[in-house]
């Protein structure tokens, strides 16, 4: 066999390999990078509104202002939507990822003559709630990673849900 052919062969493979890994180190840099980066739960309007984060099927939208459960279940209205219900581990998890260290209100109610917590849409939640008292009749989640009690006169941020479409 010829020497000349298989050097020449392994020249060209290795400058290959060389040139793959500039390319793939230096793209960035040589046609510049955006600002915009990609996030796979934000669906740029076409699943759900502009501003709204999409998961499994569903769109939810994190307030940035703050307020009382009642005008939460209000602001989430005006928007074609209610307090978000949190039924599925997987929904939790998804949203305590997004929600980052601020508190928000979802659509779980403490309902004193029954002695239990239910669902804005009246299913039973069979999760547990921390820090309930008399006066905690409302829930946040974000923060602590748990389903925590609280005042429903106090003003907090929100997160509303709808069907994605």
């Amino acid at each position: 066999m010829n020497w000349h052919m298989i050097i020449s062969g392994l020249i060209v493979v290795v400058l290959k390999i060389v040139g793959m890994t500039f390319f793939l180190l230096y793209f960035p840099q040589i046609f510049g990078s955006s600002n915009v980066s990609f996030t796979p739960t934000e669906s740029f309007g076409t699943v759900c509104p502009t501003g709204w984060d999409f998961h499994q099927g569903r769109c939810f939208f994190l307030s940035t202002s703050e307020n009382s459960w009642n005008n939460s279940m209000n602001f989430c209205k005006q928007k074609g939507s209610t307090l978000a219900i949190v039924n599925t581990p997987e929904k939790l998890k998804f949203l305590q990822n997004i929600s980052g260290a601020e508190k928000y209100f979802i659509g779980l109610l403490y309902q004193p003559a029954e002695k239990m917590w239910r669902w804005i849409n009246n299913s039973v939640f069979n999760g547990s709630v921390i820090s309930h008292s008399h006066n905690f009749n409302c829930v946040t989640i974000g923060l602590t990673k748990t389903f925590d009690a609280a005042s429903c006169d106090v003003n907090y941020r929100s997160i509303c849900e709808k069907s994605a479409q």
